[in-house]
């Protein structure tokens, strides 16, 4: 399954517990506004001693109960791989924009989930993974 994540906190948290496989992120659409690796890993150590201030659902973006070297890890393999889009980089003044994908999700599934008694999308899903290996 491949993923849009709509928070980089939540997502990071979802990723460290083992909840989503890194593989299945497609990219992570975030807030944040850092143009370099190191400042994105200050917001995440940010995250990690005093969560989201502004966040709505501050509590999913505690990241306390992961271990930190882990995240770090993590969040630097997105970066690198450049999964991680961040919109207030490119709309030439450094303010807020995002496009609100969910208010209730941090992962957006992309394709259909095979866990389905519908046999059209199971086929459909079986198709997809198909191509996904041909691709990667």
């Amino acid at each position: 399954m491949m993923l849009v994540g709509t928070s980089l906190g939540g997502c990071l948290k979802s990723l460290a517990l083992g909840e989503v496989n890194i593989d299945d992120v497609l990219v992570i659409i975030t807030r944040t506004s850092c143009p370099d690796l190191e400042q994105l890993i200050g917001v995440v150590k940010s995250y990690y001693e005093y969560g989201n201030t502004g966040a709505r659902q501050r509590s999913s973006y505690d990241l306390s109960d992961c271990n930190l070297d882990n995240v770090i890890e993590i969040a630097s393999d997105l970066y690198r791989n450049g999964k991680i889009h961040q919109p207030r980089l490119f709309n030439g003044f450094g303010g807020f924009v995002h496009i609100e994908l969910s208010r209730t999700e941090i992962w957006i599934p992309l394709v259909p989930s095979p866990k389905t008694d519908d046999e059209r999308v199971v086929d459909a899903y079986e198709k997809y993974t198909v191509l996904r290996k041909l691709l990667s």
